[in-house]
């Protein structure tokens, strides 16, 4: 396997990873405290994560768009998390924070099928 295709699932990943530990973190403390068991969090903990999966994410997203030369990925994505930023250490919003993981799913969907067809289309990577 080529280094380039090594790495060029990582922006992908690591977006899908912030969403998931966002979320899923949530849904296992909601699921805990059904059963009877109470659980506290430190948010800060978890920003702090969501934050380097962030930057991790960015940084596989120019990767690949080194690869495919579509722009519209990481620009989605930079999009996504300047708002996420702005949740996280500016102003909180439930709605801003939905809307900024869901355009990061979109860019790592988007940036997969610009793979996808770079790929088929020069056989590389």
């Amino acid at each position: 396997m080529l280094p380039s295709r090594r790495l060029s699932w990582l922006g992908s990943a690591a977006s899908l990873l912030a969403v998931v530990t966002c979320y899923g973190t949530m849904a296992v403390v909601a699921l805990l405290s059904v059963i009877g068991i109470g659980v506290d969090l430190d948010d800060s903990v978890f920003v702090k994560i969501v934050t380097g999966l962030l930057v991790v994410a960015l940084l596989g997203m120019a990767y690949s768009f080194r690869l495919h030369r579509h722009p519209g990925p990481f620009l989605l994505s930079l999009a996504a998390a300047g708002v996420l930023g702005w949740v996280f250490y500016g102003s909180y919003s439930q709605a801003l924070e939905i809307i900024g993981f869901a355009a990061l799913v979109a860019a790592s969907l988007w940036d997969f099928r610009s793979k996808r067809r770079a790929r088929s289309a020069t056989g590389k990577f």
